[in-house]
């Protein structure tokens, strides 16, 4: 499970039991790059379904699967959506 804590200034990103501790600029760039990922190109025969994303602090590797990466744009487009946006109306 991916979860997503904030506190002080620092962003917790809890990736399935490995804790990394972000600053907002290191958060950004991590969206950006999840961002990026089409995932439509896991489902081609000519890919393996596994992307490597390397944190800007160079400290953090992560190897996804197609549904970690589905999970983490759902968390980072919860992270970036503002409060009144989030309420049904």
């Amino acid at each position: 499970m991916i979860t997503f804590r904030t506190s002080l200034n620092r962003y917790q990103l809890d990736f399935y039991g490995k804790k990394m501790l972000l600053s907002f600029c290191e958060l950004l760039a991590f969206r950006n790059k999840i961002r990026r990922i089409d995932i439509e190109s896991h489902f081609y025969n000519d890919h393996n379904g596994i992307e490597i994303i390397s944190l800007c602090n160079l400290k953090q590797i992560l190897i996804l699967e197609t549904r970690d990466v589905l999970e983490l744009k759902d968390v980072m487009d919860t992270i970036f959506t503002p409060i009144n946006e989030a309420i049904a109306y």
